[in-house]
C-alpha cells in the first residue's frame, strides 16, 4: 500500500515536472518569439529612421539645389538687361536693402554671408540719370552699418554718401535709414558697406545709371554686368582676421583671399574635404549680336587682368565717363574700378572662357602673413564662360591671349582713356589750391597706414559733416584739410613712398589725372611732375603707382566732407585715409536732415 502511495506520489511530481518543464519550453518559446518581434519592430523602426534619414536628406539636397537655382536665376537678372522708361523730368526709383547675415556657398564652401537682401552679390539697381534714388536701408546684422554709393557725387546731399564716421553715424542693429539722392551721373557705379571691413563678407552689389543720349548708345545691342571680386572663407570679424592684423607684434602681410569670383560664383581647390565644386558665371550669346560688359572689382586686396578668349574688347567708358572707343585683348582692372567693354558675338557658335586673372603682385604675403597658405597661389585664374545659342554645356577647351608682360598692377595708359565730352573744362590754372598727400606704412609697434605721417582714426559718434556744422575742432588723426575757395580748381598730390601701388579713391568727385611721374625712383619734387592738359582721364578711382607721384584735379562745387582713401580695404582698416573738408561756410548753411541726425542718438 505505502509502495503504491509513494509511486503515486512520483507520478504525481513527475507530471508536475513534467509539466514545469513544458511550461518553461512554452515560456521560452514564447520569450524567443517576443525577442524575435521586438527585432523585427526594431529593424522595421531603424528601417524607417533610416528612410526618414535618407528622406531628410534628399529635402536637404532638393532644398539646396532649390537655392542654388533661386541664386542663378538672381544672378541671370542681375546680369542681364534691364530696360527704364525714361522721363524728362525724372522719376523716383525706391527700393529697399535688408542687411542681414544668410549662409551662402560661393566658392564650394558655404560660410556666413553679410548680405543685402539674402543675395550675394547683392541686387543691381538701375535707374536713368535725373532720377532720384529713395533706398530704404534696413539693418538686420546684429551690428553697425551704413551703405556708401561709391562714385555717385552727392551733390548737395554729403550726408547720404554712406561713409560712416564721416557723413553719419552708422546705423544701428534694428534700425534703417532712408538715403534719397539725385543721380546727376550716368554709367557704371556700385554700393559696399562703409563700416569696418563688412563689405569684404559680402555687402555689396552694382549701379548702373542709363543715359537716353549716351553717345556708345550705338555700338552694342545688349548688356551685361560682371562683377569680379576675391573671396575669404573666414569672416573679417572673426579674432584671425581684422583683430589679429592689426594687433602688436603683427608683422605679416595683408590678409590673403581663399579664392576668387565672378558675379558671385568662385572656384575653389575641391581636392580637398568639405568643399563642393561650383558651376561657373556663364554669359549667354546670339552669334551676331553685340553686347556691353560693365566689369567692376569688388575686391578686398586683388587686381585683376580681364579677357574673354578670342573675343578683343572694346573699351567705352570708365567709371562714369564715355570714352573714344579703343580695342585690345585685355583690360587691367584695380579694386574698386569700373569699365565698360564690348564683346562682338562674331566667332563659331561655342564656349570661350571669361578670364579674370589674378596679378600677383597684388597678392602680397610673406612671414606671419594671414591665410599666407592659401590656394589662390595655384589658382591665379578665375574662370567664367562665354556660351553662344546653339552651344554644348561643356567647358571651354580655348587658349588666352598672350599678356605682353607680367601683370604690373597698373592702370590702362592715360592716353587710352579720352573722355568723348565733358560737361566742365580740365582746370588749367598754374595758381590751384593744392593739397599734398604722402602715404606710408608703418611697421611698429603695429601695422600702420599713414598720410603725412599720421594714421587716420575714425570717431563713429560724431560725424565729420556735424562737426564741421556745430565748430567741433579737427584733431591731428583726423587727417583733415580744408579747401575754402568755392568753386576754384582743387589740386591733389598723391605721393607714394612705397615699393607697392595704392588704388586711390575720392569721394564726391571725379578728377582729371593731369599728371604722373616718377616711376621706379623717387628724388622729384612736385615742381617736376610733366602735366598733361589735352583731355585727361576724368574718374574717380586711380591707381598710385609704387615711388611715383601723381596729380589729379577737381573743382570745389560740391560742399561737404568727402574721404580720399585706399582702397585696398586693409590699408583702410590701417588708416590710409584723409578728409576733405570742401568749402565749410557753405556747408554750414546745408541742413542735415533729422533722419540722420538721429543715427547718432
Amino acid at each position: 500500500m505505502q509502495f503504491i502511495l509513494f509511486a503515486a506520489i512520483c507520478e504525481e511530481k513527475w507530471k508536475v515536472y513534467k509539466g514545469n518543464k513544458e511550461n518553461q519550453k512554452q515560456d521560452h518559446h514564447i520569450k524567443q518569439e517576443h525577442i524575435k518581434q521586438e527585432r523585427q519592430r526594431e529593424h522595421i523602426k531603424q528601417g524607417r529612421r533610416q528612410e526618414r534619414q535618407r528622406e531628410h536628406i534628399k529635402q536637404e539636397h532638393r532644398q539646396e539645389h532649390r537655392q542654388e537655382r533661386r541664386q542663378e536665376r538672381r544672378r541671370e537678372r542681375q546680369r542681364s538687361f534691364v530696360a527704364l522708361p525714361a522721363s524728362p523730368s525724372g522719376v523716383t526709383r525706391r527700393c529697399t536693402f535688408e542687411l542681414k547675415k544668410v549662409n551662402l556657398d560661393i566658392d564650394g564652401f558655404t560660410r556666413t554671408v553679410w548680405s543685402v537682401n539674402g543675395q550675394y552679390p547683392g541686387p543691381i539697381i538701375r535707374a536713368n540719370i535725373g532720377d532720384t534714388f529713395e533706398i530704404n536701408v534696413i539693418n538686420h546684422l546684429g551690428d553697425f552699418s551704413g551703405v556708401h554709393w561709391h562714385g555717385l557725387e552727392q551733390r548737395g546731399t554729403n550726408w547720404y554718401d554712406g561713409a560712416s564716421g564721416i557723413t553719419q553715424c552708422p546705423i544701428k542693429d534694428g534700425k534703417n535709414l532712408t538715403y534719397s539722392f539725385k543721380l546727376t551721373q550716368s554709367g557704371t557705379f556700385w554700393y559696399h558697406s562703409h563700416y569696418l571691413a563688412q563689405y569684404v563678407d559680402g555687402l555689396k552689389g552694382p549701379i548702373v545709371i542709363h543715359d537716353p543720349n549716351d553717345p556708345n548708345k550705338g555700338l552694342y545691342d545688349l548688356e551685361y554686368v560682371m562683377e569680379i571680386s576675391d573671396w575669404y572663407r573666414t569672416p573679417t570679424t572673426d579674432p584671425g582676421m581684422v583683430q589679429l592684423f592689426m594687433s602688436d607684434g603683427y608683422t605679416g602681410g595683408d590678409p590673403v583671399p581663399d579664392s576668387g569670383e565672378i558675379s558671385g560664383v568662385g572656384q575653389y581647390n575641391c581636392t580637398i574635404p568639405d568643399c563642393t565644386p561650383k558651376k561657373f558665371a556663364t554669359y549667354k550669346v546670339t552669334k551676331g549680336k553685340r553686347y556691353r560688359f560693365r566689369i567692376i572689382n569688388t575686391s578686398a586686396m586683388l587686381h585683376f587682368i580681364v579677357m574673354i578668349d578670342n573675343h578683343p574688347l572694346q573699351v567705352i567708358e570708365v567709371e562714369g565717363t564715355a570714352i573714344k572707343p579703343y580695342t585690345t585683348n585685355y583690360i587691367p582692372v584695380n579694386i574698386a574700378q569700373r569699365y565698360s567693354v564690348i564683346v562682338n558675338a562674331n566667332q563659331p557658335v561655342g564656349n570661350y572662357f571669361i578670364r579674370a586673372i589674378i596679378s600677383d603682385c597684388s597678392l602680397g604675403g610673406g612671414p606671419g602673413t594671414i591665410n599666407g597658405d592659401s590656394p589662390i597661389y595655384d589658382n591665379l585664374g578665375i574662370t567664367g564662360i562665354l556660351r553662344y545659342e546653339g552651344a554644348s554645356g561643356s567647358v571651354p577647351t580655348t587658349k588666352p591671349f598672350t599678356l605682353s608682360g607680367p601683370p604690373d598692377c597698373l592702370d590702362i595708359s592715360s592716353a587710352n582713356l579720352k573722355p568723348l565730352k565733358l560737361d566742365k573744362q580740365v582746370p588749367t590754372d598754374k595758381n590751384v589750391q593744392r593739397v599734398t598727400l604722402t602715404i606710408g606704412i608703418n611697421v611698429r609697434p603695429r601695422l600702420q597706414a599713414t598720410i603725412n605721417n599720421s594714421s587716420f582714426e575714425v570717431d563713429f559718434n560724431h560725424p565729420s559733416n556735424e562737426r564741421v556744422q556745430d565748430g567741433t575742432p579737427f584733431v591731428t588723426s583726423d587727417n583733415a584739410y580744408t579747401i575754402n575757395k568755392s568753386n576754384a580748381p582743387v589740386e591733389i598730390v598723391l605721393v607714394n613712398t612705397e615699393r607697392r601701388t595704392h588704388p586711390f579713391h575720392l569721394h564726391g568727385h571725379s578728377f582729371w589725372v593731369v599728371a604722373q611721374g616718377g616711376v621706379g625712383s623717387f628724388n622729384q619734387s612736385i615742381s617736376s611732375l610733366k602735366y598733361n592738359f589735352d583731355n585727361p582721364p576724368f574718374r574717380d578711382t586711380l591707381t598710385i603707382d609704387a615711388l611715383s607721384m601723381t596729380a589729379i584735379r577737381f573743382y570745389a562745387d560740391n560742399p561737404g566732407v568727402w574721404l580720399i582713401h585706399c582702397h585696398i580695404e586693409w590699408h583702410v582698416e590701417m588708416g590710409m585715409v584723409a578728409q576733405l573738408i570742401e568749402v565749410p561756410d557753405e556747408f554750414k548753411k546745408l541742413t542735415i536732415p533729422d533722419g540722420v541726425k538721429q543715427l547718432c542718438k
